[in-house]
């Protein structure tokens, strides 16, 4: 089906899914922008509802086109677009030409779900999309076995979130748990040792024994960690800085602790 009006009922539900968190999670959707993206979350067997595109799209990206995952779409969930309509899709400036749309993808945590010798980062009142994009690309990177979403932290399927993501969304667990306490109490029922990333007072990364099953908890950008949530923690870890260097960006310094988590 081709679609050339801006004001078509499909292009309006994408436009406000991109736009407004409520409609997000009142369809149970969510909307991926990019020819990149768009096939790595092909690849994973992930189906869209819809997805949208350009003829020049198909041209200039003939292996997504060309692709299994596109090929298992069915006829009726494609719609080619045109280009004026692209323009009031896109959130980009310089727009590739293909959109997804696409159900949510984040579990319910639980006992059940986590593994005693699994690693995992839990993010706390993270404000930043690009800082959580970056955090779930690394987690995907280092092979963690789940990322948990508490307390305020940004929506998942924030359009920001998901570009910073890279692709890397459906190659991680994913759980929301708005309760940390919550969160906290069912990481230790299921064995898993709690490690608040605090700015200064902590172990040292170097020094932090991060075998066995681990979680990383990152608070928000300005604030860090709430002290309560840090006491409820097993361990406090802090990452080394030299010279007058007082903190580090949460998404630089969730890299390093992931890093030496996933080494142990």
């Amino acid at each position: 089906m081709f679609i050339s009006s801006k004001d078509n009922p499909k292009i309006k539900l994408y436009r406000k899914l991109a736009s407004c968190k409520r409609t997000r999670d009142e369809e149970g959707l969510f909307i991926i922008e990019g020819a990149r993206s768009c096939m790595d979350f092909l690849s994973h067997g992930i189906c869209p509802e819809c997805i949208f595109y350009t003829q020049r799209s198909v041209e200039r990206y003939p292996e997504l086109f060309n692709s299994q995952g596109f090929e298992s779409i069915p006829e009726e969930k494609r719609f080619e677009v045109s280009l004026n309509v692209v323009e009031k899709m896109s959130g980009v400036n310089s727009t590739q030409g293909v959109f997804v749309e696409a159900r949510k993808l984040d579990s319910t945590l639980s006992l059940e779900e986590i593994r005693s010798n699994g690693r995992y980062l839990v993010t706390v009142d993270l404000s930043d999309p690009g800082n959580l994009g970056t955090m779930l690309r690394t987690s995907a990177a280092v092979g963690l076995d789940g990322v948990i979403l508490a307390g305020d932290t940004v929506d998942l399927y924030n359009p920001k979130v998901v570009r910073s993501a890279m692709g890397s969304m459906p190659k991680l667990k994913l759980y929301i748990q708005r309760d940390a306490e919550t969160a906290l109490k069912t990481l230790e029922k299921g064995g898993i040792k709690t490690c608040a990333a605090v700015v200064s007072g902590g172990k040292s990364v170097r020094e932090l024994d991060f075998s066995g099953g681990c979680a990383v908890l990152i608070g928000n950008e300005a604030r860090g960690l709430d002290e309560k949530i840090a006491g409820l923690c097993r361990e406090r870890v802090t990452v080394d800085m030299s010279g007058d260097v007082e903190s580090l960006n949460a998404a630089i310094a969730a890299t390093i602790l992931l890093w030496e988590m996933s080494k142990a």
